[in-house]
């Protein structure tokens, strides 16, 4: 009598479990299933069949708990899967964003600007980050970016390099040039739709190499079909004595600032009208003259 009491209790317990595996394994996903809980069935089940064996008792009961045992263990394996999969939604979501992502590649005086900060502060829908370099130059530009950008795959990238490069493009105007072009070629290897900004060189008073390779840049930058970008336009633009915040997004021919992809050359300018206002462009120009 007291086998077919605790055929039935086990029978009760183990009622729920093959709907709760039709559920988890239709969910795809281990988010509210307790694996700690699941252990602990399992122990009690382990439990009480070592019990039935100890006892010799190798009856009806013990093919219950047998069943039991592994009908949770058919969800344990789910509650696996579930969490792979899980990861795998994760994985995915973290790279879409980071696959949206504008990238700002400069040297020592770009480092200063808070990208995040300023693209928070105009609502952009999709993250930017700061990865310059204190001295960045053509010479070590790729091995900087593979090392800390390739690896996010950003969907842009705004280039700002060339000043710490003045004595090549003084020495080998045309190395300069393929140097520059190799660059960009890198960036874009990684993802042939990603979008690159190049960014002009500051013109020290009464220097004319920075005017020369400013143009060169510009060449640049129509051959490889980027967009170029004059820095020195910064310094008509006034973002703080804008009062209403989304006027300033449509002058800067954001149309529908939530939905439309920025254009970069508007990005370049919100970043770089900010590092005017706030003096970083005249350590730029402090350190070209």
């Amino acid at each position: 009598m007291g086998s077919i009491f605790e055929t039935a209790m086990l029978v009760c317990f183990g009622f729920s479990w093959p709907l709760n595996v039709i559920k988890a394994y239709k969910a795809r996903s281990a988010k509210g299933t307790s694996l700690a809980f699941i252990l602990l069935i399992i122990t009690g089940y382990l439990a009480g069949i070592s019990a039935k064996l100890i006892n010799h008792q190798t009856n009806y009961v013990l093919v219950v708990y047998l069943l039991n045992l592994v009908i949770v263990l058919t969800n344990l394996a789910i509650y696996f899967r579930n969490r792979s999969l899980d990861r795998r939604t994760e994985t995915m979501s973290r790279d879409n964003t980071e696959n949206e992502a504008v990238i700002l590649f400069g040297g020592s005086a770009d480092k200063e600007i808070p990208v995040a900060e300023i693209a928070q502060s105009y609502d952009f829908n999709f993250p930017m980050y700061n990865r310059s370099f204190h001295g960045l130059s053509l010479k070590d530009a790729k091995k900087s970016f593979s090392e800390k950008i390739e690896a996010m795959n950003p969907e842009a990238v705004i280039l700002h390099i060339g000043a710490d490069d003045l004595d090549l493009f003084k020495r080998n105007s045309a190395e300069f040039d393929i140097k520059y072009i190799d660059l960009i070629s890198f960036i874009k290897s990684g993802n042939k739709k990603r979008r690159v900004a190049l960014i002009s060189n500051l013109d020290p008073v009464n220097a004319h190499l920075f005017d020369e390779m400013n143009r060169h840049i510009k060449a640049i930058a129509d051959s490889e079909h980027c967009t170029f970008v004059d820095i020195n336009n910064a310094k008509l633009w006034n973002p703080e004595s804008t009062k209403e915040l989304m006027s300033f997004m449509y002058n800067v021919g954001f149309d529908q600032p939530l939905n439309v992809k920025k254009p970069l050359g508007d990005i370049s300018e919100i970043l770089y009208s900010w590092a005017y206002q706030n003096g970083v462009l005249h350590a730029l120009e402090s350190k070209a003259v």
